[in-house]
């Protein structure tokens, strides 16, 4: 507080005869707050709180004595609770002296209190895929927070013929959702289970959902509904657009090892659609069964080629199709497992199958059929 008396500098406020500059250097603040000051002052009955808190420190003493005499309690308790210790000092000494002389005095307000900082939002949890399997299925686990309650899981089947299969929703506590989690990637390990980026979850769920119709299939109970809760989904990228290109001789090599495919144990399981191989099996048996006199090499022969009719006779467009799209997605799955010559082979059988190259001369196509009768070797 400046060293003038606050009744004094009152005075020379109200005193019609004392130049604003005098006033202003008496108490070391601008001419221009001297003359709001001033203002306040003559019109005290209606002044507010925050004309007075917007002068200096002196000049708000000597208003908070003119209301105090005017009776403007609520001016002064406002003042209280100044950011200006020296003004809020003086507002509290006012309302004092005015409690002792027995004047019902306002609670000083007290400061707002202070809002919890905000709790950081946890980040929405992982996602995961299985690979697509022989029949063209796969799971899909998508989870997000539910605050306060643990973690929303949806899990779901799909096909790539007959769209959205399966689709269970529950909830999980936090800790249990970490152990699952564990326990998943313990036990799809064959089933090539990885952490998938969550927009690449939403979008193969929302891609099935698409093929519900086409196919035929009834939709699961309360997809719709929780598929809408999630918003529109991004268009599913290229599976192998991060795969390098690969010059003529080397995607010759690649095709050339893509039966060895089939002894992985992502792929072991993979096979043609049982009810063709079952009529490959009845025409290898009426073969067996011929009374043609063969030698054995004959009959091997025979039976082979058998076999080898079938490969071709298998692929339909439609299987071509279907097959081209499961094995480029293998690849990328292979690519990101760091498996990169698997990733190359499956990648260029995919190619070549969409590129309408004869199933037989794709050697992971022909294993389909082929590995389900392993014909014994012709005798030397």
């Amino acid at each position: 507080m400046p060293e003038i008396d606050p009744d004094q500098l009152l005075a020379l406020l109200r005193d019609p005869n004392v130049e604003s500059a005098e006033v202003a250097a008496a108490a070391g603040v601008p001419r221009e707050a001297v003359g709001r000051a001033a203002r306040i002052v003559t019109t005290i009955a209606r002044a507010q709180p925050e004309e007075t808190a917007a002068l200096p420190a002196a000049l708000a003493a000597a208003v908070l004595r003119a209301a105090a005499a005017a009776g403007r309690l609520d001016l002064v308790a406002a003042l209280a609770t100044s950011a200006d210790k020296e003004v809020a000092k003086e507002a509290k000494r006012q309302l004092h002296l005015l409690k002792v002389r027995g004047v019902a005095v306002p609670e000083a307000p007290r400061p707002p209190a202070l809002a919890p900082a905000p709790t950081p939002a946890d980040p929405p949890p992982a996602a995961y895929a299985s690979t697509l399997d022989g029949l063209g299925e796969r799971a899909v686990w998508l989870p997000r927070n539910l605050p306060g309650r643990g973690v929303e899981v949806a899990q779901a089947v799909i096909s790539d013929v007959r769209g959205l299969v399966e689709l269970q929703v529950g909830a999980l506590g936090r800790k249990e959702w970490r152990t699952f989690v564990k326990g998943l990637l313990e036990r799809g390990a064959e089933m090539g289970v990885a952490e998938v980026p969550r927009q690449r979850a939403h979008g193969l769920i929302v891609a099935a959902r698409a093929q519900n119709g086409a196919a035929g299939t009834r939709v699961p109970d309360g997809a719709d509904h929780w598929l809408a809760q999630l918003g529109p989904a991004a268009p599913l990228p290229d599976p192998v657009a991060d795969l390098p290109p690969l010059d003529e001789a080397a995607a010759a090599l690649a095709l050339a090892r893509s039966a060895a495919l089939h002894d992985l144990p992502l792929l072991k399981g993979w096979l043609a659609e049982e009810p063709f191989l079952r009529e490959v099996a009845s025409s290898l048996d009426q073969a067996e069964a011929s009374p043609l006199a063969l030698d054995p090499g004959q009959k091997q022969e025979r039976l082979g080629a058998i076999v080898r009719a079938a490969v071709d006779a298998y692929f339909t467009p439609a299987r071509r199709e279907r097959l081209a799209g499961r094995l480029l997605d293998v690849a990328g799955h292979l690519w990101r497992a760091g498996q990169a010559e698997q990733a190359q082979a499956a990648a260029a059988a995919g190619r070549a199958l969409a590129a309408g190259a004869p199933a037989s001369a794709v050697p992971f196509a022909a294993r389909l059929v082929e590995k389900a009768f392993p014909l014994d070797a012709p005798p030397v």
